[in-house]
């Protein structure tokens, strides 16, 4: 302990970080359900009245189909740590949070599944 953690009294062994096992099998099937969801709010914006003149709305569309993309060739391979499932699950933006917006009522379903399933994964893999 060097002498300003002496004068401070900060324990070395409270600097200590535990890791805990990363089982990817277990996660796969929370993973499974996000690419779904995913894929369901992305066809549910891309229907018939969807505002696909608006670069905003094209752009969250793909943003969605990029995820799931980053998911499917994530789960691919036979194994992956959590830290390369953290920077995937961290790119993905539900369209939003909360209240939703005038026009967006007819994705609120969807819409909250995605957030679920995106806080299932993190919870799985945690």
């Amino acid at each position: 302990m060097g002498i300003l953690g002496r004068l401070f009294g900060r324990d070395e062994e409270a600097d200590t970080v535990t890791v805990t096992a990363f089982d990817c099998a277990r996660v796969r099937p929370d993973i499974e359900a996000l690419i779904n969801a995913l894929g369901q709010l992305a066809d549910a914006m891309d229907g018939e009245d969807s505002p696909m003149s608006n670069p905003g709305w094209r752009g969250r569309l793909r943003d969605l189909r990029d995820a799931a993309g980053g998911l499917r060739l994530l789960t691919r391979g036979d194994s992956f740590t959590r830290d390369e499932l953290f920077e995937v699950l961290t790119t993905i933006r539900p369209l939003y949070r909360g209240t939703p917006p005038k026009g967006f009522a007819h994705l609120a379903n969807l819409n909250t599944l995605v957030v679920h399933r995106i806080e299932a994964v993190y919870l799985s893999a945690t």
